[in-house]
């Protein structure tokens, strides 16, 4: 009986040491998709346009551009999407021709 009551004492206390404590890593929503910092320039945060991602393939050619997914003939913030290259964007602005790059990953701050 003795040797009943000790094993579950001890079973217990390694059951409650065992729990893991609440942090905030906990609290993240482990489907939820990553949400990787932005590629900003100077002069792109000047013209208001902040290219994040550049997806360049044979079939199509998009953008993230402010947080939204473009394609060639889009329009963003009153410009419309001109060309979209492997490491920048052409946008026409008010009949004005803007060249947004997107920052090498090592550059982004």
């Amino acid at each position: 009986m003795r040797n009943c009551v000790l094993l579950l004492t001890v079973t217990a206390a390694l059951l409650l040491g065992s729990v893991p404590t609440a942090d905030a890593q906990s609290d993240r929503d482990p489907t939820r998709p990553y949400s990787a910092p932005s590629a900003v320039s100077p002069g792109n945060s000047q013209s208001g346009f902040n290219v994040s991602a550049i997806l360049v393939s044979k079939i199509r050619r998009v953008a993230i551009v402010n947080g939204r997914r473009v394609t060639e003939g889009d329009s963003i913030n009153g410009a419309i999407v001109v060309e979209i290259n492997k490491d920048a964007l052409r946008l026409n602005l008010n009949g004005k021709e803007l060249t947004t790059r997107l920052l090498p990953a090592g550059l982004r701050k």
